[in-house]
């Protein structure tokens, strides 16, 4: 009697403990729904589609004491989410000092493209086969590439510069060794004339070109080796490589050969370097940057990535956005297709916003909300994964969530 009295007084202690929990989770739910309700940023579209001057305003003034802003993009194909991102660009260059622009693309290339437009070349006629094809393809964005381009001459210049350490840009494939041969002769004329050149350089062009194809150990040891005394030459004459831009080529040919022979895959912590590069370059310029919210996050998926280097670079002066949407449409930028927006669940921000608010984008900062101990949901990657409130502030600062998203249009 006694064995099962206590039985029961411990399944009652269990259900007590499981409703306590339940009760706190649905409180903490609770609470942080409201706090977004009341707190988020509403922003309108004018009848062209663009977002209206006093949300740009509104939202200018919530990053006032941002140095690096980073927009990210679930997918690379949400015609919606290039345009906001594009109407956010133009703003903040004319009127809040955000006068560089890096954007995921090759390094080389986009430097080749922009030394072309200073001869009256256009960056939008350039960029098909050279920067990354869902932004040289889809009219949502190359409206910035003319933007950029009208601002070239001006007092104010928007300057354009890509982050990528792979380089699988025609520019690249075309003209990147013989201008690292040039570079490199500077530094060591006798390697360069070598024949021991020839074969480097040669394994370098083979590796622009996607070789997937690894070479005998012995030459693919002696190929790194190679790299390695490349990039410390390089770094070691930073006055004869502007500044290093030919050490950050150097370390992404590297991670370009060891992630196509699937050695090793650092190109997003690469990438991240190469953002603090070009913020080195240009330390009393505001900065943004425009890639895929994974290379950007402030921690990375079980690898180290751009965000994480650059956050732990500048701290509190980086600001990660993400980008969600309620519903619609986007386009696949593996197949070229029109895949459907994944239906929230309930228990999520997309759905929350859906029944509370009628505004076209909402804008919610993490700070200040209550996350700890929720699990309200928000679509994490290709508006299918979802991430928990609790980890938000682990990846990003802030977020956009549209109400309704449109596919790119990509011109073939």
């Amino acid at each position: 009697m006694y064995f099962r009295s206590l039985l029961c007084i411990c399944a009652i202690f269990l259900t007590a403990c499981s409703f306590e929990k339940s009760d706190v989770d649905s409180l903490s739910d609770e609470s942080l729904n409201s706090q977004i309700v009341e707190n988020n940023l509403a922003i309108n579209l004018d009848s062209s589609g663009h977002i209206d001057s006093h949300g740009l305003a509104a939202f200018a003034k919530k990053i006032e004491n941002v140095r690096i802003l980073a927009l990210g993009e679930q997918t690379h194909g949400a015609g919606s989410v290039f345009t906001l991102k594009t109407d956010l660009i133009k703003y903040l260059h004319q009127h809040h000092g955000f006068d560089l622009f890096i954007l995921e693309s090759g390094m080389y290339d986009v430097r080749e493209i922009i030394e072309q437009t200073q001869d009256g070349q256009s960056i939008k006629a350039l960029a098909p086969g050279n920067i990354f094809y869902m932004y040289a393809n889809s009219d949502e964005v190359t409206p910035l590439f003319d933007y950029v381009n009208t601002q070239l001459n001006t007092d104010n210049p928007l300057t354009m510069v890509g982050f990528d350490s792979q380089h699988t840009g025609g520019m690249s494939l075309t003209g990147l060794v013989g201008d690292l041969t040039q570079a490199q002769q500077k530094i060591d004329k006798s390697w360069v004339n070598s024949q021991q050149w020839q074969v480097f350089s040669s394994k370098i062009q083979q590796v622009l070109d996607g070789s997937k194809v690894r070479f005998p150990l012995d030459q693919e040891n002696v190929f790194f080796n190679q790299l390695d005394k490349l990039a410390n030459n390089f770094e070691q004459h930073d006055s004869l490589d502007n500044n290093g831009f030919w050490f950050r080529i150097s370390k992404g040919v590297a991670a370009q050969a060891k992630r196509q022979w699937n050695l090793g895959d650092n190109r997003s912590q690469q990438m991240g370097e190469n953002i603090k590069w070009w913020a080195e370059q240009y330390p009393d310029k505001k900065i943004i940057v425009w890639a895929h919210t994974w290379h950007l996050t402030k921690e990375g998926n079980n690898q180290i990535n751009a965000g994480k280097v650059v956050s732990d670079a500048f701290g509190d002066a980086y600001h990660m956005v993400h980008f969600s949407a309620e519903k619609g449409q986007y386009l696949s930028y593996i197949d070229l297709k029109n895949k459907e927006v994944t239906k929230p669940v309930k228990n999520s921000v997309e759905h929350l916003l859906s029944q509370a608010s009628t505004s076209q984008i909402n804008y919610i900062e993490n700070k200040g909300l209550l996350v700890q101990e929720s699990d309200l949901r928000v679509f994490a990657n290709d508006y299918q994964d979802t991430l928990k409130a609790s980890e938000w502030p682990i990846y990003w600062d802030s977020m956009f969530i549209l109400k309704d998203i449109s596919p790119a249009t990509y011109q073939q």
